[in-house]
């Protein structure tokens, strides 16, 4: 009688624990982000940033809504989330409101605003398809076609002591970086003015429309406004 009680006990176990797994590596179709939570993740450290003063180690400090798109292609959607820039990782809420860090490989996350609907995607270096290889982290993508345009918020944090205060303050600052990828190569870009030199093929044409425009590269629209002036005289 043990023996037959303990092979049931046995199996309604492994029954259980079956019905828990998820395949992530099928990547026919999207899901919804209930399946996600069965992936797993690990806790978030809440004493992690509690001594920041000034700036944020984050995309947006507030959860967003969004998907990820897994390194093998598998789409979760209908998640909130928010993007570590320091440390590079994915944070997200479960049911419950539990905030934990995504363990799995995530290739790109794609925020979706709430107002416009429109949608802002980050990809990570590790599956940027370039013969170069970037700085680990992630890269907003803000332009696509023959030439693609990413931005980089690198983070860096400074740690002060105060007079008289036995805690130390840290703060923030956030810089950004635009990167460029032609023809598989992945290229920094620190002044606007370089693109013309960078494509070749279109150098007066880009030159002139810097020009006439009064482009200076001190926002992302005149970034994106270029390159896509670009890819548009190509595909004529």
């Amino acid at each position: 009688m043990r023996i037959i009680l303990s092979l049931l006990i046995s199996f309604i176990t492994t029954s259980t624990f079956a019905q828990r797994v998820v395949d992530v590596t099928n990547n026919n179709s999207a899901a919804t982000g209930s399946l996600f939570y069965a992936v797993g993740g690990e806790p978030m450290n809440n004493a992690k940033y509690v001594a920041i003063v000034e700036g944020t180690a984050y995309f947006s400090d507030a959860f967003l809504k969004g998907k990820i798109i897994l390194s093998g292609g598998k789409v979760y959607d209908s998640l909130s989330l928010k993007l570590d820039l320091m440390d590079n990782t994915v944070h997200y809420l479960t049911p419950g409101e539990e905030e934990l860090i995504a363990t799995t490989p995530i290739r790109s996350v794609i925020f979706k605003s709430q107002i416009d609907k429109s949608e802002t995607q980050f990809d990570y270096s590790g599956f940027i398809k370039t013969t170069s290889k970037p700085e680990t982290g992630w890269y907003q993508l803000l332009d696509t076609g023959v030439v693609s345009l990413y931005k980089r918020y690198f983070k860096a944090i400074k740690e002060n002591k105060p007079y008289g205060i036995a805690t130390v303050e840290q703060t923030i600052t956030t810089t950004n970086y635009y990167y460029v990828l032609i023809n598989g190569i992945f290229t920094a870009v620190k002044k606007i003015k370089q693109l013309p030199d960078m494509l070749q093929d279109k150098k007066a044409e880009l030159q002139e429309y810097i020009n006439n425009k009064s482009l200076t590269g001190k926002t992302d629209k005149e970034y994106i406004e270029l390159l896509a002036y670009y890819n548009g005289l190509i595909r004529k």
